[in-house]
This record gives structure tokens, sequence and C-alpha cells, in this order.
């Protein structure tokens, strides 16, 4: 068990795992369709050693999150990182562009407002927005269109796509107007991770072209992005913030 978060008490939300917890963080688990999932990974993190609670709230209900905020407080005495990783990805076919919006963007909007005044009155904190490789368009991800014999499809807005895109612009700007507080919000940019939720609805031909295009000719699995997260939530990286890791196994500078 590392020591790199000790003290520290982080939230992460849309999230029923406990990333920080191997590191001495105290952790918030906020969800809201997997609250039972949640139950157990806080159950796991007590038996690391660390604390942890699971709140059910909705990142789409501004004051939901400021009750969320307040629990946390009363419960740990402080925050210290808050992990925007609520999102919508394999609702395409139903969601809606205002449901990418409500959840991908002002999900991070709501969670971030609800915290700040406390990371405000502390003078530091760190903000990790949970982006993707999905902003920018590739020519790899151009498997994910029709064939060319299908029938044109209506023209709307791409809801993951560019909801990840704003929450890039938007890390850069929370950045700069937060920063004179020692408060410091970066971004990730996972590739595509084989989560359950993935290996669900991607074929095996996709996930193996995937491989194939990434310069380390590997898969992300969620494991992946611990590291990377618990980084930027720790005094590590104490001098860095606006900034966007990618980590996809290098699969955007590859395609």
């Amino acid at each position: 068990m590392g020591e790199r978060l000790q003290g520290k008490v982080c939230i992460i939300t849309g999230a029923a795992q406990g990333i920080g917890a191997g590191e001495g963080a105290s952790v918030a688990i906020v969800d809201l369709k997997r609250i039972d999932q949640a139950t157990d990974v806080e159950a796991d993190i007590t038996s690391l050693g660390a604390r942890s609670v699971a709140i059910k709230a909705d990142v789409t209900d501004a004051t939901q999150m400021v009750d969320m905020a307040q629990r946390v407080i009363d419960e740990f005495g402080r925050i210290d990182c808050l992990v925007n990783n609520a999102g919508l990805m394999f609702d395409q076919l139903t969601a809606t562009w205002d449901d990418f919006l409500a959840v991908n963007f002002m999900g991070a909007i709501n969670a971030s407002n609800a915290v700040v005044p406390f990371l405000w009155e502390q003078r530091s904190g760190s903000i990790v927005n949970i982006s993707s490789t999905a902003a920018f368009p590739l020519p790899l991800y151009s498997m994910f269109t029709l064939p060319h014999d299908s029938p044109p499809p209506p023209i709307a807005p791409e809801g993951y796509g560019m909801t990840k895109w704003m929450l890039i612009f938007q890390t850069r700007q929370m950045a700069r107007s937060l920063g004179n507080r020692g408060i410091r919000v970066n971004a990730v940019c996972p590739g595509v991770t084989m989560s359950p939720a993935t290996k669900a609805v991607v074929p095996p031909d996709i996930v193996d072209a995937l491989v194939n295009a990434a310069a380390l000719h590997s898969s992300l699995e969620p494991e992946d992005m611990t590291g990377v997260i618990v980084f930027l939530a720790s005094d590590d990286s104490s001098k860095m913030t606006g900034q966007v890791l990618i980590n996809d196994a290098g699969t955007c500078f590859s395609g």
C-alpha cells in the first residue's frame, strides 16, 4: 500500500471503484445507478484500512452535488481531490445531445461548483476531469463509421466526443481561474478502455484493431488509469495544472 495520498480525501463521481484507496486516501464514491456496487467497493476500501463512504447522487442535479460535498465534509472534515468521471458513452443510440451535455459536461461543472468553495478556503486541492481520446478526430475511429453503401445518417451533434472536448476546454479555463488559490485542474484522456461496458458492446475484431493500432500493441484496462489519476491527485504533480494527459497505449500519435 502506497502513501502518495496519505491523509487526503478524494471524491470520485460516476465510478463504483476505489481509485486512491491503495495510496492511503479516504474515498467518497458517488454513483447513481450502481450504488450497490459502490457499497461493495466501500467495504473493500475499508478492508484496506482506509475510510470510505458510498453516496447515491445524480451529477446532473446541482443541489444533489452540493449536498454530496457537504456530506463528505461532515464525514471526513475536508476535500482534497475531485475526480469527475461520471459520463455517458455506450448510450449513443438512445441518448440525446441534451443527455450527453447534462452528464458528461454539466455533471463535471455541478460537482466542481459544489467542491470548489471548500478547496478555495483550504487554498489547495486537485480536480481531475476524465475526458477521452474521442475528443480528437482520428483516422483510426473511421472503423466505427457506417459502410460506404449505407444510406446517409442524419447529421446530429456527436454527443460523446463533443462533450469530452468541451471538458478539455473547461479544464484549462478552470485551471486559470482557480490557480491563484492553489487549486489545480487537469484532465486525463483515456483511449478505449476494456471495461465491462466496453467488452459488452465492442466486437472482438474491433478490439484487435485497436490493439494493433496502438504503438504499444496493448489494450487498456481500467487499472491502467489509476496511476495517472493518483499522480494528478497527489503532491507529485503539485506544480502541474491546465494539462491534458493522454493515456491510450500510443494510439493518438500512431493514428
